[in-house]
């Protein structure tokens, strides 16, 4: 197997992160309310390992500005997540320590789940994931202190609460954040940053919010009356171990899993794992042939159905796992974002008790 070069992993990664667009954008935002929405925030940087305590020197802040779309009812998805909004934003953030961290501008497709609507207050789920370009990162002659980044493009996630509320063309919002940027070990090291954020967005809108009934007659993409589905996934994707300034290794991955839907926001996955790795061998002392490259892997996980995005969570343990690299655990969390009927994109981080094994990048079809 031929290893996958950094250059051609960005490259997947810009191209996935494309697909998740156009899939958002072909996702009925023409019937919604459109809004131009800026933001500010501030706070500070946590470090999540011992080794990391050198790089909070100072506080964060972050600005962001983006278009949104409000739903506004036309479709059944939107009153499932009681008018759910979703923004395109660009951001900036300073990291406090600029000569070692510097900063980075993102872009996100950012998600709001309320879960109660109220005379014009509302409070929920602020959900983004895309991509970021860190300025500083690890070189072992220019930044060695930086033991947390080692590429300039990495994912950009964030999970939030939010307050939120509406006027007639207008809204404010109050929003405490965590958000996470790495770029799952295709180039090391990759201790990633995580920022805890405080603050205040304001959103208006072209027009007034208008809220219209379900239409009746509406088909979901997911129908309720089909409980069961079936489903095969074929990943690819490649990583770097320690130490750093090493090579990447190639990695392919086969799994077979079902779905069991139980209501619109909830769908039971279970699945199987096939993988071979090509740097379990290189990450393990002895002389082993790449037969030992092998893990089976099973696991359980939720996913939330966000008409043609799925958000999941996931826990795994290896059945077949010889070398044990990283112990008997794995976890999943990521997106997967239908392209036809049967065809998904996938872009799931698996890791180890949270420090990141490799991106999964991949197709899946159902059958």
């Amino acid at each position: 197997m031929k290893h996958t070069t950094p250059n051609r992993k960005k490259y997947l990664f810009i191209f996935l992160i494309t697909l998740l667009l156009s899939g958002v954008a072909n996702g009925q935002l023409t019937q919604s309310t459109f809004g131009v929405q800026g933001s500010f925030r501030y706070g500070y940087l946590l470090p999540h390992r011992s080794t990391m305590g050198h790089l909070l020197q100072g506080h964060t802040s972050s600005i962001e500005l983006g278009g949104t779309f409000q739903m506004d009812g036309s479709a059944d998805w939107h009153h499932h997540f009681n008018m759910p909004s979703v923004s395109f934003v660009l951001n900036y953030m300073n990291f406090g320590f600029d000569e070692v961290l510097g900063s980075s501008i993102g872009t996100q497709i950012v998600s709001y789940l309320p879960y109660f609507r109220h005379k014009g207050w509302s409070a929920g789920s602020r959900l983004g994931a895309g991509i970021g370009y860190v300025n500083k990162k690890f070189d072992q002659l220019d930044n060695p202190t930086n033991n947390a980044i080692g590429s300039n493009l990495n994912a950009l996630v964030t999970f939030g609460f939010m307050v939120e509320k509406q006027f007639d063309r207008s809204s404010l919002g109050l929003e405490l954040n965590m958000t996470h940027l790495s770029n799952g070990a295709y180039k090391l090291p990759n201790l990633g940053l995580n920022l805890l954020l405080v603050g205040l967005q304001y959103t208006y809108y072209l027009s007034d919010l208008n809220y219209k009934s379900i239409d009746s007659n509406r088909v979901d993409i997911l129908p309720l009356e089909r409980k069961w589905s079936f489903h095969s996934q074929f990943i690819i994707s490649t990583k770097q171990i320690y130490p750093t300034g090493g090579s990447n290794y190639g990695i392919l991955s086969l799994a077979n899993y079902v779905h069991y839907q139980t209501g619109e926001k909830c769908i039971i996955e279970g699945g199987v794992d096939a993988i071979y790795n090509q740097s379990i061998i290189r990450d393990v002392p002895g002389d082993y042939g790449a037969e030992k490259n092998i893990q089976f892997g099973t696991y359980l996980g939720y996913i939330l159905p966000i008409h043609n995005v799925e958000l999941l969570v996931a826990m795994g343990r290896y059945v077949y796992n010889p070398l044990n690299p990283k112990g008997m655990w794995y976890h999943k969390l990521g997106s997967r974002i239908r392209l036809t009927e049967r065809l998904q994109a996938n872009i799931v981080i698996k890791a180890h008790w949270a420090k990141a094994d490799f991106f999964e990048y991949g197709i899946t079809y159902q059958w």
